[in-house]
């Protein structure tokens, strides 16, 4: 049984540093999804704004910050259309480094759960090695031997009782 919790232990090492890495890519993928999606809503900000801009430069009939507004107005829609494609695949991949690092966590577990077992039935088994020693050692202690008792020798005649 040793070799087997050897075994185990190498595999629940091997196990661990999987799910390490599974979580790390995990943290990744969760960050670049974040940054994306304040970009998205940096975009729309950026709209909202050129809209405004525009607006005033409207309403002030002034040509230089209309045609600004118009601009940062497409700037942003043009933004916006590449970061929507963008901010679904990292969904995606957000949802993959989920599946991934949880079954990596099972995997774990389930050979620390061997592990376990392996190391309770050794214990179990050291346990009953030494109550069987110690059984055989006070059988011993109590059997009568030859020299405790004289009687007992074989070319001795019995008493009558």
């Amino acid at each position: 049984m040793p070799s087997a919790s050897k075994t185990l232990r190498r595999l629940a090492r091997i196990r661990e540093l999987e799910e390490e890495q599974s979580r790390l890519a995990l943290e990744s993928a969760a960050r670049s999804r974040e940054e994306t999606a304040a970009e998205l809503l940096a975009a729309h900000q950026e709209r909202r704004d050129g809209r405004s801009d525009l607006v005033r430069g409207i309403e002030r009939s002034d040509g230089l910050v209309r045609q600004t507004g118009l601009v940062l107005m497409e700037i942003a829609a043009r933004q916006a259309e590449h970061l929507r494609p963008e901010l679904h695949r990292l969904d995606q991949e957000l949802a993959r480094q989920r599946d991934e690092f949880l079954i990596r966590r099972t995997a774990r577990r389930q050979v620390e759960t061997l592990l376990n077992e392996a190391e309770r039935e050794a214990r179990v088994e050291a346990d009953r090695r030494a109550q069987q020693m110690l059984d055989d050692w006070y059988g011993r202690k109590r059997r009568p031997t030859a020299e405790t008792q004289p009687d007992s020798a074989p070319n001795s005649p019995r008493r009558p009782a």
